[in-house]
């Protein structure tokens, strides 16, 4: 199981479902644009992801989670991520989205025609994506299982787990993903989310997590 990082994520919906699923015995990766950045939550919890996108095929994973926050609109403009998350789902794995995650959805194509739930500021992003919007908590569609707010990720998380119980047997992976280092949630400094211009004199930003910056 895979589930996604980037700046600006948001707490509850990233923690809980890696150590829960962690906890249930579930090989959990942290995965990211980069392997090499840190990545600050909307608090300044920092996270280092255990992978690169890049480095992780779609064959590799049996779910793909993707938390909300703010983190969405950075993870919807990632060409790799969309790839992944596309190609996850088409071959019948579980695609998780809570939140603002629905932008993913819509970005990567799979939003049309589904019914699927987010929180309700998007909700006409969903619409005009062509999805089925329901005001319900948690909604499953087949191998996509969406979510409102932080509240309802519990149920998220039984219901992710209740849709990888019924996908069918696979054959055991040639190469399991095993992360030199696991991601913790303890952390000694928080970091601080900032922008700065992608290159001199550009109006384009992006963003980065500092430790030990001034705001």
């Amino acid at each position: 199981m895979g589930v996604l990082v980037e700046n600006q994520y948001q707490e509850i919906e990233f923690w809980y479902p890696v150590l829960r699923f962690r906890e249930m015995g579930a090989n959990v990766i942290v995965i990211g644009p980069s392997a090499d950045a840190v990545y600050g939550s909307k608090l300044g919890h920092p996270v280092r992801p255990e992978f690169a996108v890049g480095d992780v095929r779609p064959e590799d994973l049996d779910a793909v989670l993707i938390p909300g926050g703010f983190a969405p609109e950075a993870l919807r403009r990632n060409a790799g991520v969309l790839d992944l998350v596309r190609a996850v789902h088409d071959r019948g794995a579980v695609v998780g989205a809570v939140c603002h995650a629905g932008w993913v959805l819509a970005s990567a194509g799979l939003a049309k025609g589904r019914r699927l739930t987010s929180v309700s500021v998007i909700r006409d992003d969903m619409v005009n994506a062509g999805a089925q919007y329901l005001e319900d908590a948690v909604v499953r569609d087949g191998n996509l299982v969406t979510a409102r707010l932080p509240n309802d990720v519990g149920s998220w998380c039984r219901e992710i787990h209740a849709a990888i119980e019924d996908l069918p047997a696979r054959p055991a992976r040639s190469r399991p993903l095993t992360p030199t280092r696991r991601v913790s949630a303890v952390y000694d400094l928080p970091v601080r989310v900032k922008q700065r211009a992608v290159a001199p004199g550009s109006a384009n930003y992006t963003q980065y997590a500092a430790a030990g910056e001034p705001a």
